[in-house]
């Protein structure tokens, strides 16, 4: 499949996504008894891989950005980058490290003395410790399906403090109360679906729930429309 390429739906679906039969990789439409693609999580890259590998019809949602344009992908691999004097050098540079076969290794590891019996004191200092911090506890799910969201992006808003969730939808973010007021707005994005703000009373020890709603979408049989390389031209010529 040639690397540039432009998808289109000529005739789109006006069936209800949330009222389709959840499948693998999307829904099954039991109107037109086809299996639904969801593409709207999909990256330039994961589309040219996947309609590389099915070449049938397909029915698919996509979100409007996806269509009618020019979808290019550069190679990962381009031989023109390695320069002849590079890899020379690289190879001498490998050519002359030492061995280390016969090398005599010595680790040193720094020796610490501990005491077993721990103060009143340190006991307190840790106690009032823990306590500067206050732990925010989450689960995000989609709205229509109810289904946990993998890899959503969660962060402190004005400041670099983030994580994801993981395969259950759950995150968590450890929050220093010094570095805050009693309120923090969480800053909620995902690949497909509506980015939302979300305010948090650090008073609270409360698990929070998100339910993201998804972006607005296209369904429909798709047309792939291929745009040949310049070397595809040029093979097409060579070969009459």
């Amino acid at each position: 499949m040639p690397r540039k390429f432009k998808i289109q739906i000529s005739n789109p679906c006006h069936e209800e996504w949330d009222r389709m039969q959840n499948r693998v990789n999307g829904k099954f439409c039991g109107s037109c008894q086809k299996s639904v693609i969801d593409f709207t999580h999909f990256s330039d890259r994961d589309l040219r891989n996947w309609f590389a590998a099915n070449q049938g019809k397909s029915c698919g949602r996509l979100k409007p950005e996806q269509l009618d344009r020019l979808i290019h992908v550069k190679s990962n691999f381009a031989i023109s980058r390695f320069k002849p004097s590079l890899i020379a050098a690289s190879l001498f540079a490998f050519l002359s490290f030492p061995k280390l076969g016969n090398a005599n290794i010595s680790s040193s590891y720094p020796t610490f003395q501990t005491d077993n019996k721990k103060s009143l004191k340190d006991d307190v200092l840790k106690e009032n410790a823990e306590d500067d911090f206050v732990t925010i506890r989450g689960k995000v799910i989609g709205k229509e399906d109810k289904l946990p969201l993998i890899a959503v992006s969660i962060r402190i808003e004005n400041s670099k403090i983030g994580t994801t969730t993981d395969r259950n939808g759950d995150f968590e973010l450890r929050l220093n109360r010094k570095d805050f007021k009693n309120k923090v707005i969480l800053d909620i994005r995902y690949i497909g679906f509506e980015s939302k703000e979300l305010k948090v009373n650090l008073s609270k020890n409360d698990v929070i729930f998100v339910k993201m709603k998804m972006d607005q979408s296209i369904l429909g049989g798709l047309a792939i429309i291929n745009y040949p390389t310049f070397l595809d031209r040029i093979t097409q010529l060579l070969n009459g």
